[in-house]
């Protein structure tokens, strides 16, 4: 389970990709109703369009989170990893890169031994 799964965030990250394609279409399709809705309804259009595309960024940098250190693990991703791969870099994290966050539990069978004499 990733990082997203664990603290409940994964929708944020969908949310983005939704809300993205929606304003990336939005931003296109006013092209082709030019004609048919009129000029200032097809810029309007586009305006919302452009403004659903800078929002989506922005609430995804603003609320992809890491909730112990509050590294902004969106932006973090955004910014670190290669133009191609941060989006899955993202879906993939198992922890934070600052603090760790969650904690790899310790395994079950994993035991000290304890010091002293040998019984037998």
């Amino acid at each position: 389970m990733n990082l997203l799964q664990r603290t409940n965030q994964t929708w944020k990250a969908w949310l983005f990709v939704v809300t993205l394609i929606l304003g990336g279409i939005a931003s296109l399709l006013q092209g082709f109703l030019h004609e048919a809705l009129g000029k200032e309804v097809a810029i309007q259009i586009a305006i919302a369009g452009i403004g659903l595309v800078i929002g989506s960024f922005i609430f995804a940098g603003l609320s992809i989170t890491c909730p112990k250190c509050e590294l902004k693990l969106f932006l973090h991703a955004f910014r670190e990893q290669g133009f191609f791969s941060w989006f899955s870099w993202i879906l993939q994290q198992e922890s934070c890169p600052r603090c760790g966050h969650p904690e790899t539990p310790r395994p079950v069978g994993a035991k000290r031994k304890p010091k002293g004499l040998k019984r037998s």
